[in-house]
C-alpha cells in the first residue's frame, strides 16, 4: 500500500492532481477542499496521502492533502454503496468537521445535500459510521473560533462587504476550522452561504 506520495504538483485540475515522482507522473482523484490547498503550489513540492482503489478493470489512485481526510475517505468507502467517487464528492462538500457533525447528529438531509449521494444513502451512511465516529475524533470547531476571534472578525468584515448579514457570516464561520488559513476560511463560508442562499 502506498500512504504517500511526495513530488512535484506537475498538473492540478479540480477533479485530479499529477505529482511528478523521480520523473513517474502519478495521477491522483482529488476532492475540492484538496485542489483548492494545491492551487497555489503549481510546480512546487507537495505531499498527498493516498488510496489506492482496485476493481475488477480499474485501478485509481486518490490523493488528500491532509491525513484526516483520508481517514475520512476509508471510513466513507466502507459503507455498503459508498465507491471512491461518492467518498469524494462527500468530502469536496463538507469539512471533516462538518461530515463528523452531521453524522454524529443524524443530520441526513445535510449529507444528503452531497452530488450523487441521495437521503437513504445519507441514512445509511449516519447508521453504519455513528459508532465509528466518537466525541474523541471530533474537533467541534466553535471551540476553535472562539481562539482567533482576530480571524473570525477579518472573514466577517470581507464578507459584509459583498452584502451578507453580519450575524449570518458570523453563525457560519463559527462552525468552521478556524486554523485555516483566512483565505479558505473566506472560501468556505463563502461556499456555505452561497448553497443556503440557493435553497
Amino acid at each position: 500500500m502506498i500512504h504517500f506520495i511526495h513530488g512535484t504538483l506537475a498538473s492540478l485540475t479540480a477533479e485530479y492532481a499529477v505529482i511528478d515522482c523521480g520523473g513517474v507522473g502519478f495521477k491522483m482523484g482529488i476532492s475540492v477542499t484538496t485542489a483548492q490547498k494545491l492551487s497555489a503550489k503549481a510546480g512546487k513540492d507537495v505531499l498527498l496521502y493516498t488510496y489506492m482503489a482496485v476493481s475488477e478493470d480499474n485501478i485509481a489512485l486518490y490523493g488528500f492533502s491532509e491525513e484526516d481526510e483520508l481517514n475520512l475517505f476509508t471510513r466513507l468507502i466502507s459503507v455498503s454503496g459508498i465507491g471512491p467517487k461518492a467518498g469524494i464528492s462527500i468530502l469536496g462538500t463538507f469539512s471533516p468537521d462538518e461530515l463528523r457533525q452531521a453524522v454524529a447528529s443524524g443530520d441526513a438531509k445535510t449529507i444528503s445535500r452531497a452530488p450523487g449521494i441521495g437521503l437513504k444513502t445519507a441514512q445509511k451512511l449516519i447508521i453504519e459510521l455513528k459508532d465509528k465516529i466518537t466525541s474523541d475524533d471530533m474537533t467541534f470547531t466553535a471551540a476553535a473560533a472562539e481562539k482567533d476571534p482576530e480571524k473570525i472578525g477579518q472573514v466577517i468584515d470581507t464578507l459584509a462587504l459583498y452584502g451578507f448579514p453580519r450575524a449570518k457570516v458570523s453563525d457560519t464561520v463559527k462552525k468552521l476550522d478556524c486554523s485555516l488559513p483566512l483565505e479558505e476560511l473566506i472560501a468556505q463560508t463563502l461556499r456555505i452561504l452561497g448553497k443556503e442562499a440557493g435553497r
